[in-house]
């Protein structure tokens, strides 16, 4: 049976992380054979130096000259040991800062890939909990990443490598106290396995509380408004104080089982330490045993279980990550839409056979379209509320997936370069969005090149004269984030000759004209014919068509036949 990896194998499995990881083991390898033979060489010295009658000779008068050298010996040794342990942080804190950078890079991809409507959090784009989650996805890669990398992994294989190599070590100093330590050793990782089954589920409750109060914390401030205009502020403050206070607890219950899990750590060792020095002593007590070896297996004790005490510590900062680590799992291995390499220029031929959009996840089945859309074509798409109109301009723009057939110029849409076909199309929403910036700037947005002789003929061609002539700085007025300064025929407009600046020859329009009164639907839809004509245009619109435009009627679930022979479309 074929199983998916662990979240956290997921976070180990780049080549960036191989290649660091024999790195690390390296470093600890020479550090666990400097700090061993730095502990034999004290041992000997403290033997040499307390009992000196067990020399046959006695204390010899060059002792303390033979010792220089052994206590240089020992400085370099432990220097040794220091200059590795610097190198396991050196080269964790830089294995860190990469990888949260390649993660970031992937995440930042994968948002590009998902396009507008997995981000907006719905097909209808009015959700926000998509950008939500990937806002507080982003803001925790670092403080949840970092620990992993650069303590969790380098600490792992150091414990591994010590507590092999100080167990060999004492096994040659002191079989008795290798035996000890592997009884002892093997108790203590059983413990700390049994309490992190309960520190795994306490942290994964704690991630899951952290970000739905993120989520909700974005949501407030993006809604802001929206609430004070309803009255509701009182209602969410309400809210996010019990979300705070669901963190605080999920919180605390994950720093009440880190400190159980460092008692259980801490306690064995310590009984183990002492079990070893009981053990040595009553050997040395009844002439058994030399104090040398006895004396450097007892110092290595420590060695073994530091890094296992660390890794236990450390393994919190695994359980910490492996949450995020499911979340972007889950979010780079989800489908996208297909997208390939043809591109297509000028104004093609739109053909379309039973097409919808596919939003998968046991989404409800929407209404089909079939039709051909000829060059320059200008055609109204109605259909029920909820059949599907709007996520079929998504698809149309390659924004989700597709079912049916959806070709241009002959080619699957599939085959298309999404980059590509989508700077050849252009979709305005419902509610056009505007950046926080002039009208000149927003008029750029998609060609950041254009020139004004392009501005100015494309404010003239949608009716923008006389507004840009009533703003105090003209071109060069701020708009605002979202445009709340005009009027929402004014924006309809500002939206349409964005669309005429960036080139686009397939225009896509979701109720451009749903807000709008009749006299400013009216000059939006005159502007449409003058200012898109030579265009592909679609319009997703519930109230009447402009007169001569072909109407094309989405065919419902349960098979009613779409009118376009009536309509004088072909099919």
């Amino acid at each position: 049976m074929n199983r998916s990896p662990s979240p956290l194998r997921r976070l180990s499995a780049g080549r960036t992380v191989r290649a660091a990881l024999p790195a690390f083991a390296a470093l600890s390898v020479a550090g666990t054979a400097a700090t061993a033979w730095a502990f034999v060489l004290i041992a000997r010295v403290i033997s040499d130096t307390l009992l000196p009658a067990l020399h046959p000779a006695g204390l010899r008068a060059d002792a303390g000259a033979a010792t220089l050298p052994t206590m240089a010996l020992i400085a370099a040794l432990l220097g040794v040991r220091a200059a590795t342990v610097a190198g396991r942080e050196w080269l964790g804190a830089r294995l860190a800062a990469r990888m949260v950078g390649e993660w970031r890079a992937r995440l930042t991809d994968r948002a590009l890939a998902l396009g507008p409507v997995a981000l907006a959090g719905g097909p209808d784009g009015a959700g926000g909990g998509g950008s939500a989650a990937l806002s507080a996805l982003d803001s925790d890669l670092g403080p949840r990443l970092t620990p992993y990398y650069a303590r969790f992994l380098p600490g792992a294989v150091h414990a591994g490598v010590a507590a092999l190599g100080t167990l060999l070590v004492t096994a040659w100093l002191d079989p008795a106290t290798a035996g000890v330590l592997l009884v002892t050793g093997p108790l203590t990782v059983v413990f700390l396995a049994l309490v992190g089954w309960a520190a795994h589920a306490a942290a994964q409750r704690q991630w899951e509380v952290h970000t739905r109060l993120t989520g909700r914390l974005l949501n407030l401030t993006r809604s802001l408004p929206t609430l004070h205009l309803f009255g509701a502020v009182g209602a969410y403050r309400d809210v996010l104080d019990r979300s705070a206070a669901q963190h605080r607890e999920a919180t605390l219950a994950v720093l009440r089982v880190a400190f159980l899990s460092g008692f259980v750590m801490e306690f064995a060792a310590t009984l183990s330490t002492a079990l070893v020095a009981v053990w040595v002593g009553v050997r040395l007590f009844d002439g058994t045993g030399q104090l040398a070896p006895l004396l450097a297996a007892l110092m290595l004790v420590p060695e073994f279980f530091g890094p296992l005490r660390q890794a236990g510590a450390d393994r919190h900062a695994a359980m910490d990550a492996e949450p995020l680590a499911r979340q972007l799992g889950e979010l780079l291995g989800g489908p996208v839409t297909p997208a390939g390499t043809a591109r297509v220029s000028g104004t093609p031929t739109l053909t379309l056979r039973g097409a919808c959009a596919d939003l998968g996840g046991g989404a409800p089945t929407r209404g089909t379209l079939s039709a051909v859309l000829t060059p320059g074509t200008h055609a109204a798409l109605r259909g029920p509320s909820g059949s599907g109109k709007t996520t079929l301009l998504h698809a149309l723009r390659k924004h989700v997936p597709h079912g049916g057939l959806i070709e241009v110029q002959g080619t699957p849409l599939d085959d298309l370069s999404a980059r590509g076909w989508q700077q050849v199309t252009a979709f305005v929403p419902q509610h056009p969005r505007l950046i926080a910036g002039t009208v000149r700037e927003n008029l750029r947005l998609w060609q950041p090149d254009a020139d004004d002789a392009a501005l100015h003929a494309a404010a003239r061609a949608v009716g923008l004269d006389g507004l840009l002539g009533s703003l105090p700085l003209g071109w060069d007025t701020p708009l605002g984030e979202g445009g709340t300064s005009l009027s929402g025929g004014e924006l309809a407009r500002l939206a349409l000759a964005r669309v005429l600046v960036s080139g686009a020859r397939v225009v896509l329009l979701d109720e451009v004209t749903a807000h709008l009164d009749p006299r400013s639907e009216q000059e939006v839809l005159r502007a449409i014919r003058a200012g898109l004509r030579g265009r592909t245009v679609l319009l997703a619109t519930h109230r009447p068509p402009p007169p001569g435009w072909p109407v094309l009627t989405l065919d419902t679930p349960a098979g009613t036949p779409s009118p376009l022979a009536a309509q004088g479309v072909p099919a």
